[in-house]
């Protein structure tokens, strides 16, 4: 699944805003993922879209969950991106078997 079948699900403001909320954005990649809440991502010029694409998409998006294979939904993304790509569910169940 590509970033473009991702950004028609919704929640993806949502995630970005976690993202923003995260404070590891500064500068140009902060302005553009405001922008992209507010006006989306088909408001950004060329250059804007390269910077969005390699400082957020490529860091903070997980294609599909490390263990399950399943989709990421957006609102477990942000998430999955800290926790090494795993869904909430088998981040769940591999943190219970550790625990075991």
């Amino acid at each position: 699944m590509g970033y473009n079948d991702h950004v028609q699900d919704d929640g993806f403001s949502d995630f970005l805003e976690e993202v923003l909320g995260g404070g590891a954005l500064e500068g140009a990649a902060e302005g553009i993922t405001r922008q992209v809440v507010e006006r989306g991502q088909e408001s950004l010029s060329d250059k804007q879209a390269f910077v969005f694409k390699r400082d957020v998409l490529d860091v903070y998006v997980v294609d599909g969950c490390k263990r399950c294979e399943a989709p990421v939904p957006w609102s477990e993304m942000y998430a999955a991106s800290d926790n090494g790509g795993y869904c909430n569910y088998c981040w769940h169940m591999l943190e219970k078997m550790r625990d075991e």
